[in-house]
């Protein structure tokens, strides 16, 4: 069995599509991942907001003389 030149050309066009789709879901996942980062960065800064408004709904209830403890 021998191959064909239009074999290899069409081989050749099928490793080249796959080498774009490789190369595109590249893109597509670093996209995701700054999308990610943000969000984490975000977040935290909601939890971090979280924090400060415990501490200072703490800090006012253990000024009025009304603590649980």
């Amino acid at each position: 069995m021998s191959i064909t030149k239009e074999q290899l050309e069409n081989r050749k066009k099928v490793i080249e599509n796959d080498i774009n789709t490789a190369k595109q879901r590249i893109v597509d996942i670093e996209k995701k991942k700054t999308e990610d980062v943000a969000l984490i960065n975000a977040l935290q800064g909601a939890l971090q907001q979280c924090d400060i408004f415990l501490k200072e709904l703490d800090d006012a209830s253990s000024d009025d003389g009304n603590d649980k403890d």
